[in-house]
């Protein structure tokens, strides 16, 4: 293993990326879709309300893991200054170009596909500022700024802090426990307040589920945590096969379980059943994934240096080519697993194409992505 580029990091990463695509694609043909998504198809199966439940529970979780991974030793060198500065760039004017300018023709395709008789102008003026307000997918550039801002303020005041040297630690089994249980107490927490998909938006600025607002922030700092602790180097934590295991065991559990109504007996029961569900199901699919791209992905081979590279440009451009394909395609009759997997491949391959050759090739946006 190359200490100094742990190829299988990128390749999760895009790999994760390309699943928030598969994710986004099959929202669309869902049965119990939400009401207020972009577009739904007339041609539905309940295969892609499982397909959903799978990939929705750990991706962001995995991705808020791998941004905090590399997050100290770069705060490190460049300090809190330049170190914000960076961000700034590749994450906070992304995310607000593409919260003011892109999201809304995108989600006014909620109106093209109702035929709702307000025009684009209208649209964009008046009621995205109302209840259709969203983020799209660039709320994660929010959130991650606003982690990044407080990990650097806190390096700026803190000598503790900014004296934390790197060093090679294995994890006990005990830390996982413990994690576990913290991730699905505050799940548990959260879910009394709140339903589990309600976005919390009055602010504008932050556009968050409350329910796993925690689960990113303890996502991220475990990923500084094992960044710090040389989790997945040649000398550091290996995760086993076990962990392959658990992920089945745990997905199979969790999909399951969310259909089951508790006719008698307590809510709460029932919601701290499913908070340790999911959060192990979470915990599970993120150790798991570095488990098998450490042993099966740790390659700097053309396609997947590729999709590295372009990981961050896939993410952010996919709405643009996704969503209005799901739309042009709505009229056209076949089968709603074909018509599904014809969306997603071209909207994945779209952007892959459109991040490699404008997002990393035009000077200015090449800075950014």
């Amino acid at each position: 293993m190359d200490n100094d580029r742990m190829f299988f990091t990128d390749s999760l990463r895009a790999f994760v990326v390309f699943l928030v695509v598969v994710l986004h694609g099959a929202i669309t043909y869902m049965v119990f879709s939400p009401p207020w998504w972009y577009v739904n198809d007339p041609r539905t199966s309940p295969f892609f309300d499982a397909l959903v439940i799978l990939i929705d529970v750990p991706i962001m979780q995995i991705m808020f893991f791998a941004a905090g991974y590399f997050a100290f030793g770069s705060l490190a060198r460049r300090g809190p200054a330049k170190f914000l500065k960076d961000k700034g760039i590749r994450i906070g004017l992304p995310w607000v170009f593409g919260v003011l300018v892109l999201t809304p023709p995108v989600t006014y395709l909620g109106y093209l596909s109702r035929q709702v008789p307000v025009t684009l102008a209208r649209f964009w003026a008046h009621d995205f500022w109302g209840r259709s307000f969203n983020q799209a997918v660039y709320w994660f550039l929010g959130v991650l700024m606003f982690q990044f801002a407080l990990m650097a303020a806190l390096h700026a005041v803190s000598a503790r802090f900014r004296g934390w040297e790197k060093k090679v630690a294995l994890p006990s089994w005990l830390l996982f426990a413990g994690f576990w249980a913290v991730m699905s107490a505050c799940y548990l927490f959260m879910n009394q307040f709140f339903e589990m998909d309600y976005f919390w938006k009055s602010l504008y600025v932050l556009h968050v589920q409350p329910v796993r607002a925690p689960l990113y922030c303890g996502y991220f700092m475990l990923g500084v945590w094992a960044g710090q602790k040389g989790w997945f180097t040649a000398t550091g934590y290996r995760p086993g096969w076990g962990w392959v295991g658990l992920l089945v065991l745990s997905g199979a559990a969790y999909l399951r379980y969310p259909f089951i109504i508790p006719v008698s007996g307590s809510l709460l029961v029932f919601q701290a059943v499913n908070a340790m569900l999911y959060n192990l199901y979470c915990l599970s699919a993120l150790m798991a994934g570095v488990a098998i791209f450490q042993r099966c992905g740790n390659s700097s081979g053309r396609f997947w240096s590729s999709q590295a590279r372009n990981s961050y440009g896939i993410y952010y451009s996919h709405p643009l080519f996704l969503y209005p394909l799901t739309y042009l395609f709505m009229s056209i009759t076949m089968s709603v697993y074909l018509k599904a997997l014809i969306v997603i491949m071209l909207g994945w391959l779209l952007s892959w194409g459109f991040s490699a050759l404008v997002l990393t090739k035009v000077p200015g946006l090449r800075r950014m992505f």
